[in-house]
Formats: structure tokens, sequence, C-alpha cells
């Protein structure tokens, strides 16, 4: 029996199985970097990892940007949260001051996998707390200041004119049982094995940092705390697979209100295939497009935390073979 090619990223993996499941020639140029070549009816192209080439180096460029994304979004009439680039320390804490904007969120204009992302920051005490670490080198940056929704964190495949699955996204967080101290809980999530060290794995480790501690200090908790069994408390207040959030598959849970506005930003910045992410306002019942991701991973999907497993790997397979 021939042996299982076994990529890197375990996105990349899924894509690479349904290709071959769907009859196309598979050849791995680099494991190293996820790069494989499809062949189909006499046609090829390329994906590596989660890039595929249905998707134009403009409209990735976009989306990578959180403030060109931003900017095009609301020209094309799509809900957003209000936000301002800023450069500097002093420029973001006199925005943050002239607008009265607590509570908000700081986050790198470029930046994935929650790095660098402060949300909820609701007073000029934690403002100060944070400035350092959004701004983590000398001279200005592009850092996004955001006003800060509260709400369900959805997480929408797109592809093509559908979409494929959704996900919501739960910020890290910890469950307690009475015996064990959140250090402990925190150790037991990251025994988990579906946790893995980066990417390889559709969960990602619980990292206690000055974010975890700011989340903690903010409930007067440390982690030496027992809760009770079943109080659940927050670590992070981004939802971020990458930082320890889970996913639950809530393909039908959302309404179609969501899928058309994902599909309709998916196309307002020229992408065919993407991630978009989804903040829902339940009192309000409103919508905010949060952002759109370049090459987010697609895993999540086939082995969510909760609910039913979604085959998203075999819905872009047949997309792209049918297109490209």
């Amino acid at each position: 029996m021939k042996k299982r090619i076994k990529l890197r990223s375990q996105s990349a993996q899924v894509v690479l199985d349904a290709a071959k499941k769907r009859g196309a020639r598979v050849e791995v140029i680099s494991k190293r970097f996820n790069l494989i070549k499809l062949t189909y009816k006499g046609s090829s192209f390329f994906i590596k990892g989660v890039s595929f080439p249905v998707n134009s180096q403009p409209a990735c460029y976009i989306a990578d940007n959180k403030y060109l994304t931003k900017k095009i979004l609301r020209a094309h009439n799509i809900v957003v949260p209000k936000g301002w680039l800023v450069r500097t320390p002093k420029e973001a804490k006199e925005k943050i001051l002239e607008k009265n904007l607590f509570p908000c969120v700081l986050k790198p204009a470029k930046g994935a996998h929650g790095n660098r992302v402060f949300a909820n920051i609701e007073s000029v005490e934690e403002l100060d707390e944070v400035l350092p670490l959004v701004f983590d080198k000398p001279g200005k940056q592009d850092v996004l200041l955001e006003e800060f929704i509260k709400g369900k964190d959805y997480r929408l495949l797109v592809v093509g004119n559908k979409v494929s699955a959704v996900m919501e996204r739960i910020p890290a967080h910890i469950i307690g049982d009475g015996i064990h101290n959140i250090r402990e809980l925190i150790r037991k999530f990251n025994q988990n094995p579906l946790v893995g060290k980066k990417y390889e794995k559709p969960l990602c480790k619980i990292i206690i940092n000055r974010e975890v501690k700011r989340n903690l200090k903010k409930q007067a908790k440390k982690l030496t705390y027992i809760p009770p069994k079943e109080e659940r408390i927050y670590l992070r207040q981004n939802a971020n697979i990458s930082t320890g959030g889970v996913g639950k598959d809530a393909t039908f849970e959302v309404n179609d209100k969501l899928k058309e506005i994902a599909i309709k930003a998916t196309k307002a910045i020229g992408k065919v295939i993407s991630c978009v992410d989804i903040i829902y306002d339940s009192l309000s019942k409103k919508p905010y497009v949060l952002e759109l991701n370049g090459c987010s991973g697609i895993d999540i999907h086939h082995y969510p935390f909760e609910g039913r497993p979604r085959n998203v790997a075999k819905d872009i397979i047949k997309y792209l073979l049918k297109n490209s």
C-alpha cells in the first residue's frame, strides 16, 4: 500500500487529501512550504497551503491589511466597526480620549493569528498597560484603533458564490472542576490531543502571557484561583483559534443575512475563496464585518471542538478544478 503523504500543515493536508480523492494528480513540490501542484484534465496549477490561484495578488494584499479592507467594505455599504489608523502610542491615546472610545480595540493593521491584538480596553489604566505591547518597536507603526463590539464571533468560509461552513469562535477559556486552579486547567487543555505546538493540529495551546494576566486581572482572579465546578473563565478577549480559542460548528445556526454579507464582503475586495470574520451583536441584531483573511486555516471546520465536521476542502477542490 502506498504511504500517505503528510504535509506540515493540517489545513494543507485536508486540501491535498481532497484533491486526490477527487481524482486530481498531486505532486508535492515542498513539504516544508506546503506547496503542491495539481493536474486535472490536462490543466495544472499550484496551491501553497491555503493560498489558492483563484485569489488575485491585489485581493490578498487588501485582505492582509485590515485598514484597507475596512475602507473598501465601508465603500460597499458593509457595516464595520468604527476605526482609525494610528501610528504612535501618543496618537492612539489622543484619539481614544478625543472620541471617548472606551471600550476599544488595538491591533496591527497587518497581522494574523491574534498577535498583538488587545480588545475590550476599558480604561486609561488598561490602555497605558497595552500600548507598549502593541507598539512594540521604535518608530511609527500602522495600528488599527476600533470600537469594541460585543457579540458572537463567527468565521464564515466563502467558496465562490456560497458559504461552505460557519464556525462560532469562542475565546480561550477554562471551565472549573472545583479541584484544579486556573494554571492547572490551562495545562489540562494544552494536553488535549487536538492541540498542537503551532498549526499542525486544529487547536493551539493557551499561552500564559500578559494578555491572559490582563484578562484575569479584569475579573479580579489569579492563576492560583480554583474555580468551582462549571464556572467558565475567559482568558482572552479575541477568539482566534491560534491563541487558544475553540470552534463550534454553526453552519445552520446563523441566518442567511450573515452569509449574504460574507459573500458580498469577499467580492468587494476581489477575492473568490476567503474566510470572513463577523461579530454579531445579539442585542441590536446587527452584524459587523471585522476582517477578511488571506490564508486562514480551514482545518478548524474539519475538526471542530464542538459540533458537526464540515468537509470544506472538498468544496474548495471542487470549485478549483472547475474554475482554475
